[in-house]
């Protein structure tokens, strides 16, 4: 686990500068650094050891004939394995590295090697006899990488910082304001910097002397042709018990000290039980939680913490720590913080560093699985009004669903299961958007690229169901930033998460199960005329053949309890000093000067009584304070 830059050039930057610019990130790789230059290219490397701790594995790490030069972020997991199979076509290693096979690897098989590859990774391979550059990120988005480029050059790195430092441009992007109160983070593959975009998940680049070519090397289409015949409960059981097994055993490879994160959900449950199984020392395990009442699970994490004898850790936090932390993080992410739950991440990260460099966690698991029920249900929704006439239903039962259709969705007539997905997900409605955004970017515009992503995503299985259609939505899109905040809230203390359920053979078996063995019915006919916020973990069973495939390892308190989150108690902190401390910073004369916010309807807002009965709304003032803290980090010299 690294961070890594580069630059592609005919005109390359001093040494020294270049240094300047990778050392932004030497919370990534504290351990060692590296750069390799040549005629027209700069390749820069700090390194956080994790796999063949000794010097001679640091990067860049050139080929054996010198031809190939390499910078690596990530881990190649099933290194041995491939290592093994290039030893007997007669290459020989000087180190124990993943980095080194991945090396040989792209020798031997070209960019093909990507097929073979079982990790999270970002990387670049030059090779200089063909003067051709290969720029690649894995295959779901675990491992960021960033890039800019104009005409004369091409610059990449693991963090914005970098590439800020490098080309010396700073222009606010206000697309992105946009996509951050919808979707929380810019869904656009673009950044908060003008210029500065996200390579998407799955592609590389190939860069030649006259070409750059954006690739995409991998999709998630074929699995669902799979679904296409029910194998049955027992067959999924397996399955899935099987390849998680094989996910964490893998993630389990390295010269490090490694522990879980265990947070007494279901997916970080698994994760521990599948690592205690698979080790004969008792495992370090930690969970975080806050001092105010209902807001931590430690009992649930105890429970799996005994079962399985893990050296276990609580992280008690307060208000105070939580606010202090804010600022500080978002200098790290180089963009405003998504969801509460980054601070306590990034905490809970800086404290098991003491212990531990690598940690396992379970992001990943409700975007495979159909774990956020009440969404994940709501196609339920749509399709009985579409096909309202046509049930089975009395006067009396079609008078109740439509009151209760018209409860949640404010009697809106939805053109399409599209229209339908974006009112749900959409995470700050439009009308709100324009509440809080003054007219420095043009909303409406922006709304229709949006909807344009995801249609997208949409068309691309266009013949499946509206449950696969909005799964693999999440999956391309929630699942990045997502990804993104586990990265930034554990590189930021020198940590190394791996996340077992974004294996792509995970991912792969979990899209060719039928709906019906993640989302199961308990009781369908009592929920005929309910609203999928009613019937979830009521009348269903969300993630149903993740806990069936673990339930003789874990506690039925655990695997049958109803989801809880990562809860912040936001509410209460607005109605004390946090509701100050917010009016301080979004009413100052720095934010009035900005020119990006509607001033006078926030001030409205934040006096109103809704930002202490309604835990949304206080998220969403929570957005636009990290959204303005942000910006006096980045952007202060344009006042």
């Amino acid at each position: 686990m690294c961070g890594i830059v580069g630059l592609l050039s005919k005109r390359l930057p001093s040494k020294e500068h270049f240094i300047e610019a990778l050392n932004l990130q030497i919370h990534r790789g504290p351990d060692d650094s590296g750069v390799a230059a040549g005629r027209d290219f700069i390749f820069g490397h700090r390194r956080l050891s994790i796999i063949d701790l000794d010097s001679h594995a640091k990067q860049p790490m050139v080929s054996a004939d010198g031809n190939c030069v390499v910078i690596f972020n990530g881990e190649i997991y099933n290194y041995i394995e491939i290592r093994e199979n290039l030893v007997k076509k007669g290459y020989r290693f000087k180190t124990a590295s993943d980095t080194e096979v991945l090396l040989n690897a792209f020798i031997e098989y070209g960019i093909g090697c990507l097929e073979k590859f079982i990790g999270m990774f970002a990387f670049a391979i030059h090779d200089k006899k063909a003067n051709t550059t290969y720029i690649v990120r894995d295959r779901l988005g675990i491992k960021p990488l960033y890039y800019s480029s104009d005409e004369e050059a091409f610059c990449f790195a693991s963090e914005i910082k970098s590439l800020l430092a490098l080309t010396q441009k700073k222009e606010l992007n206000t697309d992105a304001l946009s996509s951050y109160l919808s979707f929380r983070y810019p869904i656009l593959d673009d950044t908060f910097f003008k210029g500065i975009y996200s390579l998407p998940p799955a592609h590389y680049i190939k860069i030649t002397a006259n070409k750059r070519e954006f690739v995409e090397y991998w999709s998630l289409k074929e699995s669902f042709l799979q679904q296409r015949e029910d194998k049955g409960e027992e067959y999924y059981k397996e399955r899935v018990r099987n390849l998680l097994e094989s996910s964490v055993v893998y993630r389990m490879r390295s010269d490090v000290e490694f522990g879980a994160f265990l947070s007494g959900g279901v997916d970080s449950s698994v994760i521990t039980a599948l690592m205690a199984k698979n080790t004969t020392k008792p495992i370090r395990t930690f969970t975080i939680g806050f001092e105010e009442d209902g807001f931590n699970e430690f009992a649930y994490a105890k429970m799996v913490a005994r079962r399985y004898a893990t050296n276990h850790t609580e992280i008690l936090l307060s208000g105070e720590n939580y606010i202090e932390t804010m600022q500080e993080l978002i200098a790290f992410k180089d963009a405003p913080l998504s969801v509460p739950n980054e601070v306590p991440l990034y905490l809970m990260s800086k404290e098991l560093k003491k212990y531990i460099t690598v940690v396992l966690s379970g992001e990943g698991a409700d975007e495979i699985f159909g774990g956020y029920g009440r969404i994940f249900r709501s196609p339920f929704d749509y399709e009985r009004m579409r096909e309202l006439d046509k049930l089975d239903y009395d006067k009396k039962e079609k008078e109740k669903f439509i009151k209760n259709f018209d409860r949640k969705y404010g009697k809106k007539i939805f053109a399409n299961e599209l229209e339908h997905f974006l009112q749900l997900y959409s995470y700050t409605p439009f009308s709100m958007k324009k509440s809080f955004l003054s007219p420095v970017a043009d909303l409406k515009k922006i709304e229709e690229k949006f909807y344009e992503k995801f249609k997208k995503y949409f068309n691309e299985i266009a013949g499946e169901s509206y449950y696969n259609k909005m799964m693999y939505a999440f999956e391309k899109i929630h699942l990045v930033g997502l990804l993104h905040r586990v990265d930034t809230s554990t590189m930021a203390a020198s940590v190394e998460a791996r996340v077992p359920f974004v294996d792509h053979r995970v991912v792969e078996e979990a899209f060719a199960i039928p709906v019906k063995y993640k989302l199961k019915w308990l009781d369908e006919a009592k929920a005929k005329t309910m609203m999928s916020d009613a019937i979830s973990e009521k009348y269903d069973v969300p993630k149903y053949i993740l806990k069936k495939s673990f339930d003789d390892m874990l506690p039925k308190e655990v695997l049958y309890r109803k989801k809880m989150g990562f809860p912040v108690p936001l509410n209460k902190w607005f109605g004390g000093d946090f509701n100050n401390y917010a009016k301080g910073v979004l009413l100052s004369q720095k934010a009035r000067k900005r020119g990006i916010y509607n001033t006078k309807d926030i001030e409205h807002y934040l006096r109103s009584d809704r930002i202490k009965k309604e835990h949304s709304f206080a998220m969403k003032i929570w957005m636009l304070v990290n959204l303005e803290l942000f910006m006096q980090q980045y952007f202060e010299e344009s006042i």
